[in-house]
């Protein structure tokens, strides 16, 4: 097996010092001239040579990995913006540490950690509980920068990049009441995570608007990322209170999980009670007979948003944390 090269063998090859070879490597301290750098990255190059990731991190305190901490893999949109990140951060030469918390508090605060002892040089997380903001306040004190991904905390100084999760909610529940709907239930997936919060907001908002009563029993929210509660918070939701004429979800597994409950009863979709899903389209969303009216929010693009923001931070942008907000967009398959 062929020896991997080291910085003395650059070194060599170059005719400098070892510490000359670092100077250039790492961009300093000290400074090095054109003509001397150019020998140095020609002998980098010929050799194959790369620096020991562990070794640098020792010195610096942080390796070149980003943390994305995220509530679950089993959401196809996570998966999409799971790829998207991992894309961005290989363009910048960073590599990707995952995790998810299962929406679960103290996975999510265990977890945190786990990435701080790691030394991540930052951190994208999309975060359950807004109960951990003073853990997340010691990460960004310990010169970790976070992006918040599609959720956030409030009071916590970070860039964030999210969907517009007020104006979705408002848009799908608009949408039932222009089919018609009058009794229209909400699933939403917790109480605490700001984009489910902010969904329902959409949803009481528009049924406000609308003059139609808001009961708190039409808000069924199920802590399951899998969604496969749903089934029975409808049953027991319908049992009592009558077959809904529009159900509106706010997440793709509550959504399935709902679709998976309606046909046990025997429920038509689109003839007894209309459905709206999201928040992600995917391909296989076609296949859903018939074609669901769908909330779509555009996770690539958040990813690449949230990669860059993380990126100027780390290349020492100190100016005030910036929020974007993403335009939802209704889809009406035919």
């Amino acid at each position: 097996m062929a020896k991997r090269p080291t910085r003395d063998d650059v070194a060599r090859l170059a005719g400098v010092s070892a510490a000359t070879v670092s100077y250039v490597i790492n961009d300093g301290p000290r400074p090095v001239s054109e003509e001397t750098r150019a020998r140095v990255l020609d002998a980098v190059e010929q050799l194959g040579y790369r620096p020991h990731a562990i070794a640098r991190s020792l010195k610096t305190g942080r390796t070149r990995t980003v943390g994305l901490l995220i509530p679950t893999l089993l959401s196809p949109g996570f998966a999409y913006l799971i790829n998207e990140v991992e894309d961005c951060l290989a363009d910048h030469d960073y590599a990707l540490v995952l995790a998810s918390s299962h929406e679960d508090g103290d996975r999510e605060s265990r977890v945190l950690d786990v990435m701080l002892s790691q030394s991540i040089a930052g951190l994208l997380y999309t975060p359950s509980f807004p109960g951990l903001r003073d853990q997340v306040l010691r990460l960004i004190s310990d010169g970790v920068p976070v992006v918040f991904v599609d959720r956030h905390i409030p009071g916590v100084p970070a860039d964030t990049v999210m969907t517009d999760n007020v104006k979705a909610g408002r848009q799908a529940t608009e949408h039932l009441i222009q089919q018609g709907c009058r009794h229209i239930v909400c699933v939403s997936f917790s109480h605490e995570a700001s984009a489910a919060v902010d969904r329902v907001e959409g949803y009481r908002q528009a049924m406000r608007q609308h003059g139609l009563p808001v009961d708190e029993k039409m808000i069924l929210v199920i802590p399951d990322p899998a969604g496969e509660t749903g089934m029975s918070a409808l049953f027991e939701y319908s049992d009592t209170c009558g077959l809904p004429d529009g159900i509106m979800c706010n997440n793709q597994t509550h959504t399935i999980g709902v679709l998976k409950a309606l046909r046990a009863r025997g429920v038509r979709v689109g003839d007894q009670v209309a459905v709206i899903g999201g928040f992600f389209v995917s391909p296989w969303d076609t296949l859903i007979e018939p074609p669901l009216p769908l909330v779509n929010q555009d996770m690539q693009c958040m990813a690449r948003k949230a990669v860059e923001f993380l990126m100027q931070r780390l290349g020492g942008d100190d100016s005030p944390p910036r929020v974007v907000l993403l335009d939802p967009e209704l889809i009406v398959m035919s």
